[in-house]
């Protein structure tokens, strides 16, 4: 899950990557003038050692505490679908497979809108797996206006081809899949990679 400082990072023009990562390396940069500070107070040495190290780690503990970084952020892990819906994208397309109702499926709507605009040429479709208007409006609400949603008549092939994860990403083009991720597999990297899909 992405926070503010990293879609200000993104607005800037920094990928994804370095969107998550420089603000820890910011985090360290004031650790580092909190532990100079100690350096000007008067205390013994072994007072002075323990406090400097604290106050060095405090701002990267803290804004790792709040943003961890996971494992899909440090390598671009996908997998391969035993099963394909019939229905598959003609065009460059990232198939979002949600289950209405699903928190981590919503969440999902703030990165998509932005990676929407950063890749206009990757058509973002969410196929629900079952039918929920009421769910569906509250994904409309947030959505961008140009990613489509759908509900499917492959409802059991989509599901399987998602490994019953929620959600799940597969990219197509012209109807052959190039990658899939799942929720837990789908990082920064992995969204690096979509902006710059052609």
């Amino acid at each position: 899950m992405n926070n503010p400082v990293e879609f200000f990072l993104l607005d800037l023009g920094f990928s994804w990557t370095l969107a998550k990562f420089l603000p820890y390396f910011f985090t360290l940069l004031f650790g580092f003038f909190l532990w100079k500070l100690t350096t000007k107070i008067r205390l013994s040495f072994w007072l002075r050692i323990p406090l400097g190290v604290s106050l060095f780690l405090l701002p990267f503990s803290i804004y790792f505490f709040f943003f961890p970084i996971y494992q899909p952020d440090l390598f671009n892990q996908t997998y391969r679908p035993k099963v394909l819906p019939n229905e598959k994208p003609k065009n460059l397309t990232l198939a979002v497979v949600v289950l209405p109702g699903c928190p981590y499926c919503l969440q999902t709507t703030a990165q998509m809108n932005r990676l929407a605009d950063q890749n206009t040429k990757l058509k973002i479709v969410y196929y629900f797996i079952s039918e929920d208007p009421s769910a569906a409006r509250v994904f409309r609400k947030t959505l961008n206006k140009r990613i489509e949603m759908r509900y499917t008549q492959d409802a059991t092939l989509w599901m399987m081809a998602a490994e019953g994860v929620f959600p799940s990403y597969l990219l197509f083009d012209h109807k052959h899949l190039k990658r899939a991720w799942h929720n837990t597999t789908f990082g920064v990297r992995a969204l690096d990679e979509l902006r710059n899909f052609k």
